[in-house]
């Protein structure tokens, strides 16, 4: 994948799979030097526990299945999740990931995180109306929130973060950074707690 190109508008790319595992053979691959996931503007964290980076897109339907999952780990304190937007598979996805953004600047991260789980907790595609009405259902400032989702500040998180995860090689969405190392695609509940471990 060529993150470049969807960044200029000239591509957009099919969701990931979910992956088969078994505990002897993890998708696990490590980051090239010097990649700090923690340098990257806009990377936000919920909760307590070991800590993985989700790398995601709203309308990654393996996303959602992947962040109810993960979401029951955050909620009993045994995970500490990460989040990062690689919204490459429609508009909608870059409307919905830029107005998280905005939340998280003007709310902090816990408001950021409840937006997120609000979000997955919706039906059908994600875009910016829905992203919207989660914002309002929240008792959050709107117009604010679009005056920050549409400023500079906003553009450059999400272009930082793509061009990282380019560099690091991100293909599918979900994919995982765990304790320097890169899990591609959701390998179920079990996997992912053998990932923690590994």
């Amino acid at each position: 994948m060529d993150r470049r190109l969807f960044l200029a508008g000239l591509a957009l790319l099919p969701a990931g799979q979910a992956l088969a595992v078994t505990a002897d053979e993890l998708p696990l691959a490590p980051l090239p030097a010097g990649a700090d996931p923690n340098a990257v503007p806009g990377l936000s964290w919920y909760g307590t526990g070991p800590s993985a980076i989700e790398v995601f897109d709203y309308n990654c339907p393996y996303c959602r299945k992947a962040f109810h999952s993960l979401d029951a780990l955050v909620t009993k304190k045994k995970l500490r999740l990460g989040l990062m937007d690689s919204p490459m598979l429609s508009p909608g996805s870059v409307q919905a990931a830029k107005l998280r953004q905005a939340v998280l600047i003007v709310y902090g991260p816990d408001k950021a995180f409840a937006f997120h789980r609000r979000l997955y907790a919706t039906k059908g595609r994600i875009d910016g109306d829905v992203a919207v009405a989660a914002a309002q259902a929240m008792g959050l400032d709107v117009h604010k929130l679009a005056d920050v989702a549409n400023s500079q500040e906003v553009r450059d998180r999400i272009i930082a973060q793509m061009h990282f995860l380019d560099r690091i090689g991100v293909a599918t969405t979900p994919s995982f950074i765990i304790k320097g190392r890169l899990l591609s695609g959701w390998p179920g509940v079990d996997g992912f707690a053998l990932a923690l471990k590994a």
